[in-house]
């Protein structure tokens, strides 16, 4: 097991096959605000964390874009938000670095990442601990959230040991 990332991740098809095997559950803003009581709420999507704001959920960790598909729809920037570049397809030095510093400082933040978002809950996977909760949109499906327990860690360490194995 790799004991920390330490570079850019480049997602193939095989790891995007891999990451749409795991299992989520479609859940209701009000079944996230439940879960809010006793777990870290950390979201990843723009529609996703303005609909848990709206709804009065403590969030931990923000990852946002600062668009959405739907409509095509413009985010505002938030004054004292992290911004990191993180090319569609990878999830960049940057992006890791800025989660695992937010996740271990336990400090409450925002990432607004200038490429892709979708693929932060890798590595926020990897750094959380298993009183979290990662709350993201599936496209045209709907509101999903991935508790962290032990399974989904061991999957993705395992998935990021066969990506590090297939870079050599």
């Amino acid at each position: 097991m790799p004991l920390k990332l330490d570079h850019d991740i480049a997602i193939n098809e095989k790891a995007r096959e891999y990451i749409k095997s795991f299992k989520y559950t479609l859940c209701t803003v009000d079944q996230i605000k439940n879960l809010s009581y006793e777990n870290k709420i950390i979201s990843v999507g723009d529609v996703t964390t303005e609909n848990l704001k709206n709804a009065g959920v403590n969030i931990e960790l923000q990852v946002v874009d600062l668009v959405t598909k739907r409509d095509q729809k413009k985010f505002e920037h938030i004054s004292g938000s992290v911004s990191v570049l993180n090319p569609p397809g990878t999830i960049s030095m940057e992006l890791i670095d800025k989660i695992r510093d937010f996740i271990a400082s336990g400090v409450t933040g925002r990432i607004e990442v200038k490429g892709e978002e979708d693929l932060a809950v890798i590595p926020i996977i990897f750094y959380a601990d298993k009183n979290t909760v990662i709350v993201y949109g599936i496209p045209d499906t709907g509101m999903a959230y991935i508790k962290i327990n032990d399974e989904i860690k061991e999957k993705i360490n395992n998935m990021i040991m066969e990506m590090y194995k297939n870079e050599r």
